[in-house]
């Protein structure tokens, strides 16, 4: 048995993106598009995108803080010859956060199973063609050890399907290594199937002086598991359309997981009496982790930051040294907090664009009670 329990992970759609369009194979508008339609019934609003640099061959782009793009032609222009001529609709990692949440709301769906579900059987619906798929499981407690993979990958003690894999390392200056990720499989513009990485999300946010989830990191009380891992499958072109076809026929996305994970890679126990590994048998670590990974189930998607979070952060984090260094300021005959309004930023992270749009649009009252909060320190 393992000794970390696996009901500590759950999965989160963590990419969608889609293509529709028109019949006729006409240029397709964006506002007469049935994907738009229906994005527009649960909240979104054409008039709070931006234009955008075009991208893949398409003459026209709009952003909502670059979490949610689309990607079109406009006949007024040049149509580039390689251009799909239909419109793609992109959601990254924080927008399909957004898309999830605005779906239940939308749903009054609190089951994020129910939801995706709901949401998958508008696509076939609405005729678009799904062309990729991040299906991201979170780990917080540490199930998969990293080394021990590395080391049978090194050593070959596997089975696998793909028929490469890599092992990319980020260090420190002093050599120490801060983030580690392993692929298995490589990325192809328009190839079919799937790339499976496993990372260390946790890393990746401290070196970014990210915000963590309160599971990992609660700035509060202290607490956490201060781990955080993800075992992501990217999934491509024609393998998306099946995968959502086996959800709607009844499988959940733990079981579909634990099905192409498996298919795609076996870590083995050595047989020294036997060198043909068709008979070698699995390690008991990767049956635990696919066994906990069929029965993970979607969670709910947490933001990675919201403005009652973001000011209770500041509050117990950062308010204390700003005090601090205003003090020594007028010592030194400095105005600090001059100083940070002077400070130049570059443009806000697809996160920090999302908080403002879900800010704007709250009720004052709402932002009052977090002020007050934020002026008692109050948490």
């Amino acid at each position: 048995m393992p000794q970390k329990p696996v009901i500590s992970m759950g999965y989160k759609v963590d990419w969608f993106q889609c293509t529709e369009g028109s019949k006729n194979d006409e240029i397709l508008d964006v506002l007469d598009s049935n994907f738009w339609y229906f994005l527009e019934k649960i909240g979104y609003n054409f008039d709070d995108f931006e234009i955008a640099s075009p991208r893949y061959f398409y003459n026209s782009g709009l952003t909502l803080g670059r979490y949610v793009n689309i990607y079109y032609d406009d006949e007024d222009k040049g149509i580039n010859q390689y251009s799909p001529k239909n419109v793609l609709f992109q959601f990254t990692g924080q927008g399909s956060t957004d898309l999830a949440l605005k779906l239940s709301k939308y749903l009054q769906i609190d089951d994020f199973n129910k939801v995706w579900n709901t949401f998958f059987k508008v696509v076939m619906n609405c005729e678009v063609k799904v062309t990729r798929m991040d299906i991201a499981l979170d780990d917080y407690r540490g199930v998969l050890d990293f080394d021990k993979m590395e080391r049978k990958l090194q050593r070959r003690e596997f089975r696998a399907s793909k028929r490469s894999y890599n092992v990319v390392k980020e260090k420190n200056t002093d050599g120490t290594i801060k983030g580690e990720t392993l692929y298995l499989g490589t990325r192809k513009r328009h190839q079919d199937g799937y790339l499976i990485r496993f990372y260390n999300k946790y890393a990746e946010y401290k070196s970014k002086g990210a915000i963590l989830p309160a599971a990992v990191e609660n700035v509060i009380t202290g607490t956490g598991t201060h781990i955080w891992q993800r075992y992501e499958m990217e999934v491509h072109g024609k393998a998306c359309m099946n995968f959502i076809s086996k959800i709607l026929d009844g499988m959940t996305f733990g079981e579909l997981y634990k099905s192409l994970m498996r298919n795609s890679i076996e870590f083995l126990k050595v047989n020294k009496s036997n060198k043909n590994k068709a008979y070698w048998s699995v390690v008991d670590w990767w049956a635990d982790f696919l066994e906990g990974a069929g029965k993970a189930s979607l969670a709910e998607p947490e933001k990675d930051v919201d403005l009652g979070r973001l000011l209770r952060w500041i509050r117990v984090s950062v308010v204390p040294s700003l005090h601090l260094l205003d003090e020594i300021g007028q010592k030194k005959g400095f105005e600090f907090y001059e100083e940070i309004k002077n400070c130049s930023i570059g443009p806000y992270a697809k996160k920090q664009e999302r908080l403002k749009e879900d800010a704007l649009s709250m009720p004052d009252a709402d932002i009052k009670n977090y002020l007050k909060e934020f002026e008692d320190g109050d948490y």
